[in-house]
């Protein structure tokens, strides 16, 4: 769709772009501000001492310290294994210079091959490593943030011992030394009745040594994690025999089917997936094709073709409506003939009906899915029916061992399990454990109310946490031995089958913290277990893996960063497998009655699960969609909002089962109208000073139970209060009159014209516009790749610096980041399409300072780009 002008109006009176409800309906208070350039005038003064919405002074300048540390301050922490004095200085030394090292980041299960950029010893930036087949050079906005992480103020500072009694209601927090902590850890060990509780270890010496760990001690091991996609990986076990989390050759597929899965957002490995999918969106006859059926408005379903609302619950009955309309009603694929399948695929004969569809929807859908067999890709929901009708759906099509890469380079995360985390809680209630070391998840805070983890945790005599710091979980443990940020420590990846990444540190240890690897050898050495007292380092594991294992010389490791020993295998293809017929009984339909409001909790982009959540790069993180930052908030539909009078911001009590909490209303077109939503990763209370209060914790709504843990099609209610909160809302504050600022069209226009609804306005200039004869810097932006997930925006923030400045200043329009990316929605407010729009700072283009500065420190360089002499700055400030 397109048009001359994005105010032009619709025939509703409405315009056809828009950025928010208030601009489509065009209220009066609207009106006001798009007449004015800005939201709020700084000449206006406030109490800056408050804190109210924002934070007082003392504690802004206290959260500076993060940034300030990035480039205020020299620093001598360079890690070094052998320290040789040298009278010349070499020359990767030189202050002002900046050195690259390739390393690694794991985000959960999600992984990146980086390199990381340091000055005078400090990491200041990080990108991702061109060598990597998961990320490439690209890197998701948590990625680029971790980078804040290392210095925040947070992170536990040393080894702590909490005093608690035995009830464990009460506690007094003391530093302790690493030696006397494994002393006393260890004599607890030798007690037997160990259990281990981690989340996915993907890294093959870190499993090593942990494996090694608990087989000398007969401990239990248990892997839990909250957004670990299990019913993902059950499926595959159920339908095809074993447990797998397939990668996606999305660059294989000429049509994606999406169901309330956000591929390109939150699922598996995004930033790969964004990567590969890019691949098949050049304009033209082989332009691939995405269509989504969902409940909220995600990422992926801003970026469909053609995108259609559906109950959480019914995610399975589109499936099986697709594979109705395949093997019942066009009798193709061999499937047609198999009663077993077709006596539970017919049961959903009125599929389009229950779902509301407009008749005819299903039976498109599948026949261009059927046009595309073996290079199509079905992805499923979050619950286990839909995921197998997903993989059913594949194999009749043929995409199995094709676009599902199950054999040549499956991820090797996501191996985490309600199972594993209920099978935990029931051995320590029935007295099965003295001792719990947990590592690399905080169920304090994730893990479901109904699951009762905290109840269990304070029957351990003694329990071990090596957590960052001292969270929801860490305070009711005895020890909490803070672990290494990544770019602190050694390790190893291995995100992909066959995909090795190393782990070197960039830094010296700004703290007294200690990585996981040598914690358990330096247990293992202090309980006296066989062979721990010889390995010395966990630098010395990873080094041994991967010259021995692997036979690669460390040296070119160390440089590349990346050992791919898959290769050009990754495009190939595997021989399909045999579904299993006993996992028909899972789709078979069941008369469940649905609520009139079913419940989403899901994972945003930027906070994800809340172990970042105390980055202010993060908090003040643009959601893609919503473009809300330092809240979470109850999505719900515009009819929603009309039927239960709610305003934006009105405070909701909201009820699922016996928990009630209170939420703030977004009112988000294109949601469905039975649907509710609320993020996770937020109300933590003992994460930090910036992430502390913020929000809400939704994942005391889950259900849990031994098989999984439900995030999706919770019954709920909500009841409306009289309170308003204000939602920092990044976008609807600049808006201008009267300029073409959307340029979309149609794949046809565009092939007819590649300059199709394109409209220039004339640009008034005081001086002559400079000609370069030579080269000129720019960046271009292909608007028919970008899908709008503003990675960007932190990567920016990250390379520049840029201040955050709070919830309050982002209310008055004084958010600082210098790219924005907005969001317009085209066409009705309960259905629209939605375009993303890239604006990029004039730094370099059109930069303001060039014109004021007196003494002529700041200038356009003949290549277009704004250059500094800082010798000229007389510090006038003109140009702030």
């Amino acid at each position: 769709m397109s048009q001359d002008n994005n105010n032009s109006e619709s025939k509703s009176g409405s315009p056809k772009y828009w950025m928010s409800l208030e601009q489509w309906r065009q209220d009066e208070d609207f009106q006001k501000t798009a007449e004015r350039e800005f939201l709020s005038s700084p000449l206006v003064v406030d109490d800056a001492s408050s804190g109210e919405g924002g934070w007082a002074r003392r504690e802004f300048l206290k959260l500076m310290g993060a940034s300030m540390a990035l480039t205020s301050f020299g620093c001598v922490r360079r890690p070094a294994t052998k320290i040789v004095p040298y009278v010349k200085r070499p020359v990767d030394a030189v202050e002002g210079i900046a050195n690259h090292y390739a390393s690694s980041f794991t985000d959960g299960s999600e992984t990146f091959g980086v390199v990381v950029t340091t000055r005078e010893g400090r990491p200041i930036h990080a990108t991702g490593n061109a060598l990597s087949p998961i990320n490439g050079k690209g890197m998701s906005a948590r990625a680029h943030a971790h980078l804040l992480a290392l210095y925040d103020p947070g992170r536990a500072t040393a080894p702590i011992r909490n005093l608690l009694n035995e009830s464990k209601t009460s506690r007094d927090t003391v530093s302790t030394m690493y030696e006397r902590a494994d002393e006393e850890i260890a004599t607890q060990l030798k007690k037997g009745k160990v259990a281990i509780l981690t989340g996915s270890i993907v890294s093959p010496s870190l499993a090593k040594i942990s494996n090694e760990f608990a087989s000398k001690l007969g401990a239990k091991t248990y892997k839990w994690e909250p957004l670990s996609h299990e019913n993902y990986v059950r499926g595959q076990e159920i339908s095809y025999g074993s447990r797998v989390a397939p990668r996606l050759a999305l660059d294989k597929a000429q049509m994606v089917v999406a169901v309330n899965n956000d591929f390109l957002g939150t699922f598996l490995q995004p930033t790969q997936q964004t990567r590969l999918f890019s691949k098949t969106r050049n304009p033209g006859q082989n332009m691939s094709e995405l269509v989504v059926f969902e409940s909220l408005l995600s990422l992926t379903g801003a970026n469909a073709d053609t995108r259609y609302q559906i109950r959480p619950s019914h995610s399975v009955v589109v499936l099986m409506g697709l594979l109705h309309e395949l093997l019942i009603n066009k009798k193709v694929s061999r499937f047609a003939g198999d009663s077993a399948v077709t006596s539970v695929v017919a049961e959903f004969d009125k599929a389009e009906e229950s779902l509301r569809l407009e008749h005819g929807t299903l039976s498109k859908v599948a026949s261009h899915l059927w046009q595309n067999k073996g290079q199509s890709l079905v992805l499923g929901g979050s619950d286990l029916a839909s995921q197998v009708a997903a993989n059913l759906l594949n194999t009749v099509l043929g995409n199995d061992g094709v676009t599902i890469d199950y054999g040549r380079s499956p991820n090797m995360g996501f191996q985490g399990s309600s199972e594993d985390l209920a099978a935990l809680i029931k051995a320590i209630n029935a007295g099965e454990v003295k001792t719990l070391i947990i590592h690399g998840v905080n169920p304090g805070y994730s893990a479901p109310a109904k699951s009762g983890f905290l109840d269990a945790l304070k029957k351990v005599e003694m329990s071990v946490y090596t957590g960052s710091r001292n969270d929801e979980t860490g305070q009711f443990c005895d020890y909490v031995l803070p672990d290494h940020h990544s770019m602190e420590g050694w390790g190893d990846v291995e995100g992909q089958r066959g995909v090795f990444t190393v782990q070197q540190p960039t830094i010296e240890p700004l703290h007294a913290t200690r990585g996981y690897g040598d914690t358990l050898i330096a247990l293992g050495a202090a309980a006296g277990l066989s062979g721990f007292s010889d390995y010395g380092s966990f630098h010395e594991v990873v080094k041994s893996y991967f010259e021995g294992k692997l036979g690669r010389n460390w040296v070119t490791t160390l440089q590349e960063g990346v050992v791919d020993t898959v290769g050009a295998k990754r495009n190939a293809s595997d021989s399909a497998r045999s579904f299993k017929n006993s996992a028909l009984s899972v789709l078979k339909k069941k008369d469940v009655p649905t609520a009139d409001l079913e419940l989403i909790l899901y994972p945003t982009i930027g906070l994800k699960d809340g172990s970042l959540a105390n980055v202010t790069w993060l908090q003040e993180f643009p959601d893609p969609v919503t473009k809300i930052c330092w809240d979470n908030y109850l999505c719900v539909s515009p009819k929603v909002a009309e039927e239960k009078h709610l305003q934006e911001g009105q405070i909701v009590k909201l009820t699922v089962g016996d928990v009630t909490v209170s939420a703030p209303v977004h009112i988000q077109p294109g949601q469905n109208d039975h649907t509710l939503g609320l993020a996770l990763g937020y109300g933590q209370t003992a994460a930090g000073v910036v992430a502390n209060g913020v929000g809400i914790n939704a994942y005391q709504l889950a259900e849990f139970n031994k098989d999984e843990t439900r995030y999706s099609g919770l019954s709920a209610t909500l009841v409306a209060t009289k309170s308003v909160a204000q939602l920092a809302n990044t976008q609807g504050h600049n808006t201008m009159m009267g300029r073409q600022i959307i340029i979309e069209a149609t794949l046809e226009q565009y092939k007819k014209n590649p300059e199709a609804n394109i409209h220039r306005h004339k640009l008034i200039s005081s001086w002559d516009n400079l000609k370069y004869e030579n080269h000129k810097w720019g960046m271009s932006i292909d608007l028919s790749k970008c899908t709008g997930c503003s990675a960007c925006i932190i990567a920016c923030q990250s390379e520049n610096n840029i201040p955050v400045v709070g919830k309050k200043y982002v209310l008055q329009g004084r958010i600082m980041q210098w790219i924005r990316l907005d969001r317009y929605y085209v066409g009705d407010v309960s259905n629209p399409d939605v375009v993303h729009m890239p604006v990029l700072c004039q730094h370099c283009d059109n930069a303001p300072c060039e014109t004021v500065c007196p003494v002529q420190a700041t200038m356009h360089s003949t290549e277009g780009l704004n250059e500094m002499i800082y010798n000229r700055c007389v510090g006038t400030r003109y140009c702030a």
